[in-house]
């Protein structure tokens, strides 16, 4: 394809990647009690207060600002809980994810975040 052709295709994708996470309120207030069930004594009962890598915070979207929340699920639900990995049902891992959202500020909508949706997110405001 000639690369004048291709311009305009990427700079239509471009955007997509920075769109804003969306999320229900009903997704993050049980991805609290999945998070505080299975993920608090690890990571802290504030995201950030915990031995293992913060999830909350400046230093959380410094590391995480690149990627995709498709990245961060899959790490997330192949890796933890610590004790089992892969071992919560999908719907919790994106319920935690939800939470994780909601903690560091982003706001909930009426759409719920599904797993097909992912690739187009990332933890950038």
């Amino acid at each position: 394809m000639h690369p004048a052709r291709l311009l305009p295709a990427l700079l239509l994708a471009g955007p997509a990647l920075a769109a804003t996470p969306q999320y229900t309120k009903a997704q993050a207030a049980a991805g609290a009690k999945t998070y505080a069930a299975q993920c608090a004594m690890c990571h802290g009962a504030k995201l950030s207060n915990g031995g293992a890598p913060k999830l909350a915070g400046t230093t959380f979207f410094q590391k995480w600002a690149t990627n995709t929340l498709d990245d961060f699920h899959f790490i997330m639900s192949t890796t933890m809980p610590q004790t089992k990995p892969g071992g919560l049902k999908e719907a919790e891992y994106i319920n935690v994810l939800a939470y994780i959202l909601q903690v560091n500020g982003f706001k909930p909508t009426t759409k719920a975040l599904a797993v097909k949706d992912l690739k187009a997110y990332t933890f950038k405001k």
